[in-house]
Parts: structure tokens; C-alpha cells; sequence
């Protein structure tokens, strides 16, 4: 076996990386059983269809995903796919395509509900933003932004507002906070590196900055006066 000539990864026994080195040769010799998987040795799982072509894209188990810890997964809403590996998930589904994500961008992501909230499935891999510090990765209702280890959620009104603004290049700079909601106006507002943008209803999506967020601020914020 492979497990006595070759030195096997952390995170796998030789018993994980004997049952891959079996689902291998099976695979090879069956292929039409088992169309569009891809067993990674010495991991004894199997990455299919378009997250394996995604994770193949990136470098397989020479990526920094590592190699898979599960085969795929169905996610709770019955039609998306994912497959977890040891430095993170990719997220498939019919509409959004295969994109991983990982680190603060999990986390962020997380505290929204995943899939199943308001940011819904990621379109888009990490992307580098006009900056060259910070990162964002586009979901199919809002979008998540990263800087110095700190990412949170943005979308709407208020993410429309930021990008006229400049977005991160803007006076704003990155958001400091997911969108807050405010039952007593039945607004949400976003903090930034250097301002604030509310939004209801009402008044739509306004910035504040500056002596004006200030004074805002010294007043109680939304529940001021």
C-alpha cells in the first residue's frame, strides 16, 4: 500500500489513507459507476461534479483547502451541495455555481444563517479589492467585506449608498459592523471605519459622518431623540 512507501499528511491514519488508496483503484476500474468523482489520497472521501471541478481549479489537496474531510454533502434546504475540507467548505447550487468559503468569511456568513439567510449562496470566490488590503466575496443577496482580519455583511440601500460613496476607497472605509436592525423605525444602519449609513423606510439610506455622527451618537444613536 501506498501508506508504507509514502508518509502520510496530519489529520489522516493509515487506515484513512489504505481505504483511499482502495476507493482509487475502484474508482478507476468503474468510472462510468461513478461518473465526475475524484477520491483524493489519502483522504477516503470522494469530491464530485462541480465543487470537485472548483477544488481541482485551485490546486486540489495543494490548495488552502488541504483535502476533503467529508464526501458531499446535501444542505438543508434540499438543493444545494457542499463538500467540507480541512481549511473549509465549497457551497454549490444551480444558480450561484462552486465557491468556497473560508476563515472570516465563514464566520461572517455564519452569523447570517448561512445559506438559508439573507445573504443566501456565494457567486464569487475571495476577490481582491481597489485597495489591494481588503477582501469581499459576493453572496446572492449582500456581499461581505474583510480588512485586517475583521469581515461583516453589507447589501441593500445601505451597500448602494457606500459604493456612491467610493465603497472601501471612499471616506467611509470598510464597515466595522453587519447591518444593524432598528425595530423602533423599522431601519437598519451599518458603522464604518469613519461614518455611519441608516436606512428606513422613510428617510431611505443617509450618511452620517463626522460632528454630524457625533452629535448623533452623543444623542443616543437611533434611539436618541
Amino acid at each position: 500500500m501506498r501508506s508504507d512507501r509514502q508518509e502520510i499528511p496530519e489529520g489522516f491514519t493509515k487506515e484513512d489513507a489504505d481505504k483511499a488508496e482502495t476507493m482509487e483503484a475502484r474508482q478507476k476500474m468503474a468510472r462510468m459507476a461513478s461518473p465526475g468523482c475524484q477520491v483524493y489520497w489519502p483522504s477516503p472521501y470522494q469530491v464530485c461534479g462541480a465543487i470537485k471541478d472548483k477544488y481541482n481549479s485551485l490546486g486540489g489537496p495543494n490548495s488552502f483547502l488541504l483535502w476533503p474531510t467529508t464526501n458531499e454533502l446535501v444542505n438543508p434546504d434540499g438543493f444545494g451541495r457542499r463538500s467540507v475540507f480541512q481549511n473549509g467548505p465549497i457551497y454549490w447550487s444551480a444558480a450561484s455555481g462552486a465557491h468556497p468559503v473560508v476563515n472570516h468569511f465563514f464566520a461572517a456568513w455564519a452569523r447570517q444563517g448561512y445559506e438559508g439567510g439573507i445573504l443566501g449562496y456565494p457567486t464569487t470566490d475571495e476577490i481582491v479589492n481597489p485597495d489591494g488590503i481588503g477582501r469581499r466575496q459576493e453572496f446572492q443577496g449582500a456581499a461581505i467585506y474583510w480588512k485586517l482580519n475583521e469581515a461583516y455583511a453589507i447589501g441593500g440601500a445601505i451597500r448602494d449608498k457606500w459604493n456612491q460613496t467610493g465603497a472601501t476607497t471612499g471616506p467611509l472605509g470598510y464597515p466595522t459592523t453587519d447591518e444593524i436592525g432598528v425595530v423602533k423605525y423599522n431601519g437598519r444602519y451599518n458603522n464604518f471605519e469613519n461614518g455611519t449609513i441608516t436606512w428606513s423606510g422613510q428617510t431611505g439610506a443617509r450618511l452620517l459622518y463626522g460632528l454630524i455622527r457625533d452629535r448623533w451618537a452623543a444623542q443616543g444613536r437611533e434611539d436618541g431623540a
